[in-house]
């Protein structure tokens, strides 16, 4: 292996090999974090820090001008193309083959007790201040606080959440599913590069998808109207349809990636060896295709699930009147300094977030 090799050349197995076939993934990962702190709205608000995003939403709902707004998103919208142009760029510029099939498992390096030590110390960084300090204090606010609020209300509206999140979790599911088999068996390279470009919405912040998403829905009631001689008539403003809608052009990424990632698994002869047997396209989708891919739809759909729970910019934007989700909820009290009133809500975020992460694994291993 090429580890063997430095070994034998006296070069370090990390700078010389490891580091350097590990730079498609980390230009990969470095976009993805830009990209998610390019997008995010909640914590920036609540520090007053003025971002793009925060700015958007200022002008659309502060000073009610929705135009300006979109000349800001416009600006943004350019921004992140460049950095998906980029990121693009540097992993195909990174691309790595191994000439043989065999493989052979690393050896794994063995520390001394201070090594081990600053291993661990490093590792649990991420958990000590991402997981465990946020969530030792919501919990404490819970616990001194009590049930501080209405348990009704807060039931409601960690129902009105999941019934919202598993909708579009099972739309955006279909819609990729369907993308992928469209492009894997039926379409051809410029199929293919639609389908790469439908799924770059979850580069693009909330508040600029919004008002994308107002304009075309706002077109499309002003057609159905017009159709149906009912100038009240309306499909997707003022209820949760464009809620879904704009979870769709969001999150389809998540699903996409998914689903992508399970055919990929799948053998490049299987659906013309199912031919051969007689079956047709239809029977060999139903009865060897999409058994086979159940695991990548269940695992794309929980990860849109959790990833709606927790959206905030757009559902702010763009939900109905009276309408609520834990995200939003949190996002009031938090807002008005209510800290004790956000702990709850943000905690069963939190949990919810947990589940799918946990059954995911277990899914992993029976795989495994």
């Amino acid at each position: 292996s090429l580890f063997e090799i430095a070994l034998v050349h006296r070069k370090s197995q990390f700078w010389a090999v490891g580091l350097p076939l590990a730079r498609p993934a980390i230009t990969a990962g470095l976009a993805l974090v830009l990209m998610e702190v390019v997008s995010d709205f909640g914590t920036v608000e609540y520090f007053a820090v003025e971002t793009l995003t925060l700015g958007i939403f200022n002008v659309w709902l502060g000073m009610n001008n929705i135009v300006a707004a979109a000349q800001i998103s416009l600006v943004g919208f350019v921004f992140i193309l460049s950095l998906l142009g980029l990121e693009l760029y540097a992993r195909s510029r990174q691309r790595f083959a191994s000439t043989s099939r065999a493989t052979h498992a690393l050896r794994p390096l063995h520390l001394d007790l201070r090594g081990q030590t600053a291993c661990i110390l490093v590792c649990c960084i991420p958990l000590l201040f991402g997981f465990v300090i946020p969530v030792g204090v919501l919990l404490k606010f819970v616990l001194t606080g009590g049930l501080v609020g209405n348990a009704l209300a807060i039931a409601e509206v960690l129902g009105g959440s999941v019934l919202v999140a598993g909708m579009a979790a099972l739309l955006i599911t279909l819609v990729s599913t369907f993308i992928v088999l469209a492009a894997t068996y039926r379409g051809g390279a410029a199929l293919r590069r639609m389908a790469m470009v439908a799924s770059t919405g979850y580069a693009v912040p909330g508040t600029m998808l919004a008002i994308g998403v107002l304009i075309f829905a706002g077109s499309v009631d002003r057609s159905f109207a017009a159709v149906t001689g009912d100038g009240r008539a309306s499909l997707l403003l003022g209820g949760v349809g464009i809620l879904i809608l704009a979870y769709l052009v969001r999150f389809q990424a998540v699903g996409y990636g998914a689903v992508l990632s399970g055919i990929r698994r799948l053998p490049d002869n299987m659906m013309g060896a199912s031919r051969v047997l007689g079956n047709g396209f239809t029977s060999s989708l139903r009865r060897v295709i999409l058994p086979l891919l159940s695991g990548s739809m269940v695992a794309g759909g929980l990860l849109v699930f959790v990833d709606v729970m927790k959206e905030l910019p757009m559902t702010l934007l763009l939900r109905p009147f009276d309408f609520e989700t834990l995200a939003t909820y949190t996002y009031q009290f938090a807002k008005d300094e209510m800290l004790e009133e956000a702990a709850l809500p943000a905690l069963m975020i939190v949990i919810a977030g947990l589940l799918p992460v946990i059954l995911m694994n277990r899914m992993l291993r029976r795989t495994d």
